[in-house]
């Protein structure tokens, strides 16, 4: 870098060095998928995010079937809320990325990959929890428990309620928690109602505590993506893997 005045500019070196990088970053990874291209054991690392329905409901099971197919590929995860996936995939610091809601960001491509939907969560003893079903509207004078900022189930839950012509502001919020087991310990004290998702029901709702119900006329179901940098050249692990997840979606 030199000086100009009171600004910083790169110099013709820096900028030579640095164009220099980036062509010695993209041979490394054409390197890598030419390498695991050759490998009939398929070996290789797999380093995944996702966000905490994906990563704790719907994941695991579909993780067992590509390591069953692919046994010498090294898997890793993490589980953060969306808007830490999607940045962390970004700079490529993790390579596939599985979220509940989809961000603007042009390092990143995203697919959409399958289908979840919201319920509502209420204490057994509320006065709705012998319906089946609900108006988003019969729900708007109840006290809510929201999931933390950067949440999918948040981000849904905000389109739910744009779409209603609603904000945030509109409800009467009680507290606002970081992951969904708290949101569902919170329901079962009789602290207000919540939206969750419907992969929930399936391990966490204890008929005798915490009841779910659907809302009429669709508006709370949502997408669930894969997400992956921009790039080239991507490993063949990378890639067997996206392949795994298209020919898996049951969209």
């Amino acid at each position: 870098m030199e000086r100009s005045g009171r600004k910083l500019k790169t110099t013709v070196a820096g900028d030579a060095l640095y164009q220099c990088a980036r062509e010695i970053l993209k041979v490394m990874e054409k390197t890598d998928s030419i390498m695991e291209d050759i490998s009939e054991s398929c070996r290789g690392n797999l380093l995944l995010g996702a966000s905490t329905i994906p990563g704790q409901y719907i994941l695991p099971q579909y993780l067992k079937e590509f390591k069953d197919q692919y046994p010498n590929v090294n898997i890793s995860m993490i589980v953060a809320d969306t808007e830490n996936i999607f940045a962390q995939v970004a700079e490529r610091t993790l390579d596939i990325g599985v979220v509940g809601a989809k961000l603007q960001n042009r390092k990143v491509d995203c697919i959409q990959w399958t289908k979840d939907e919201l319920v509502v969560l209420v204490p057994a003893n509320h006065p709705l929890a012998s319906k089946e079903q609900v108006e988003f509207r019969e729900l708007l004078g109840e006290k809510w428990v929201f999931r933390e900022k950067g949440s999918g189930t948040r981000m849904a839950t905000e389109e739910i309620l744009a779409q209603q012509g609603l904000g945030k502001d509109d409800l009467n919020i009680q507290m606002e928690l970081g992951s969904t087991e708290a949101v569902v310990a919170a329901i079962e004290a009789e602290m207000g109602v919540a939206l969750a998702s419907s992969y929930v029901v399936q391990q966490w709702i204890r008929r005798e505590r915490v009841v779910s119900l659907r809302i009429a006329g669709g508006v709370a179901a949502r997408d669930i993506y894969v997400i992956y940098p921009k790039q080239r050249y991507r490993r063949k692990t990378v890639d067997n893997f996206l392949d795994f997840l298209r020919n898996s979606s049951n969209s």
